[in-house]
């Protein structure tokens, strides 16, 4: 009842019994303990609710589509980004703006993201670029970040919320400094075809079809070491942009949970105390 009725009765106490009781559904132990006292509330005629529905609480607000909605880390505040061209921050419990609209891309916006710590939002749009704002006063914090060539379709945090990975309809995969807008790496190329998803599973670019190999170590974009590929590997390595490898050697890799860069004391489990 609460994350239904919960806005309106927070406004005006007296909709406990003016709008939340009559109105919430016949199945409701709280309606059927206390309906008989009121007598003189609404009455539902025709219809109305038996059981309470899937769906908690509709946010209104944005004017057209909402493209994108992702919930901030501790689960308290929704962002959405909309083709009305703003960005939004929700109470999740009570449905009401806790901030914006952040006004700002000249164009729709196709993704948002709240950062780790849940200060920043990240969104990406059709006007090309990422934009960085403050999750509670709605400025912009870095960017816009310019570099895609066509509109932006997915952008997220890095873990550490030092990096934002986008994607775009150019086909490509970009990895920014959240702060600067520099460019990290990329763009990643290989993609044929539209970019719909990105995720940024450590912040630090890995392993792509132009990554070079030197006496077996992979090499990232500023030369650093990845990892070193045993010679019996090498010669039938699957990369990411193969559809196929062919040969007794064939040898795919999986990154998933793979600990690398400043990442590197969690490749060991903890030790049992």
């Amino acid at each position: 009842m609460l994350a239904a009725f919960g806005g309106v009765v927070s406004q005006s106490v007296p909709h406990i019994y003016i709008s939340a009781l009559p109105l919430i559904p016949k199945v409701s132990v709280v309606r059927q303990q206390y309906i008989g006292r009121y007598p003189r509330t609404i009455r539902v005629l025709r219809g109305g609710e038996d059981k309470w529905p899937g769906i908690q609480k509709i946010l209104s607000g944005h004017t057209d589509w909402v493209r994108s909605v992702a919930f901030s880390p501790d689960g308290r505040r929704i962002v959405s980004g909309s083709d009305d061209r703003t960005v939004r921050v929700w109470d999740a419990e009570t449905g009401e703006v806790a901030a914006g609209p952040f006004g700002g891309h000249p164009d729709w916006v196709n993704s948002v993201a709240f950062s780790p710590d849940g200060r920043r939002i990240v969104s990406g749009s059709d006007d090309r670029m990422v934009r960085v704002w403050d999750a509670e006063t709605g400025a912009v914090v870095a960017g816009p970040f310019d570099g895609h060539t066509r509109p932006v379709n997915s952008v997220a945090f890095s873990p550490d919320g030092r990096r934002i990975v986008s994607g775009s309809r150019d086909r490509t995969v970009r990895v920014w400094d959240a702060e600067t807008g520099e460019v990290v790496a990329g763009p990643f190329d290989g993609h044929t075809d539209l970019v719909n998803s990105v995720d940024a599973a450590s912040g630090l670019p890995l392993f792509t079809n132009t990554s070079p190999m030197v006496d077996g170590w992979i090499l990232g974009p500023n030369s650093e070491l990845l990892f070193w590929v045993p010679p019996t590997l090498r010669t039938g390595l699957w990369r990411p942009a193969n559809t196929l490898v062919i040969g007794q050697q064939a040898a795919k890799l999986g990154f998933e949970h793979f600990a690398h860069g400043e990442s590197w004391i969690h490749c060991k489990d903890p030790l049992p105390i």
